[in-house]
């Protein structure tokens, strides 16, 4: 067989190919749904919303707790050695301790704040987790009703009229799950 046969038969396979895998992506029934809208405006979603509000508040104030000795602190340094010269300060062993001391603790909120910000992040991603899991189930259902063969993320479709079913989402998921439980997590702390 010649080359020139071996080629043509090659691209004649090829764009066959590409006309088969046209017609059958022609043929598939596509729904989007946007995830982002769902956990928005979901019963579920609110509740959520309100847990996490709720449980910020309660964060912040034990972080205002935390802060709190640590602004009277600086207060203090500020009242004893504002007026000093840094020369001064530099040569003065008892500033230089509580300056350090004073920075120690003030690095240690600022790692709490860290663990403290963590922690909201996993508390929040368990609790939509167990949306996920339900939503998962609800989208199985409505792919076997409408026969479809594959649900798009929204904010993925560039292109396209793909069939919205993010609508009946919501509804079915009012009907099913009105709240999960929302628990603060708790990061362990390293020494």
């Amino acid at each position: 067989m010649s080359l020139s046969k071996t080629l043509i038969r090659i691209i004649m396979g090829f764009s066959a190919a590409i006309l088969f895998s046209a017609s059958a992506y022609a043929q598939s029934t596509i729904l989007v749904v946007d995830t982002t809208r769902v956990l928005r405006e979901s019963d579920v979603g609110k509740h959520i919303d309100r847990q996490m509000a709720s449980i910020k508040t309660s964060v912040e104030s034990e972080l205002k707790a935390k802060a709190s000795p640590l602004e009277a602190q600086q207060k203090s340094l500020k009242a004893q050695y504002g007026t000093q010269s840094p020369q001064v300060l530099q040569n003065d062993t008892s500033f230089k301790q509580k300056w350090t001391n004073f920075q120690k603790e003030g690095q240690k909120f600022q790692i709490e704040q860290r663990y403290v910000d963590a922690e909201l992040k996993v508390t929040h991603q368990k609790a939509v987790s167990k949306v996920q899991e339900r939503l998962r189930i609800i989208l199985k259902d409505i792919v076997t009703e409408r026969n479809a063969d594959v649900v798009l993320e929204r904010s993925l479709v560039i292109y396209g009229d793909p069939a919205d079913v993010t609508d009946t989402v919501i509804s079915r998921l009012n009907s099913q799950l009105k709240t999960v439980p929302v628990t603060r997590e708790r990061l362990p702390r390293k020494s």
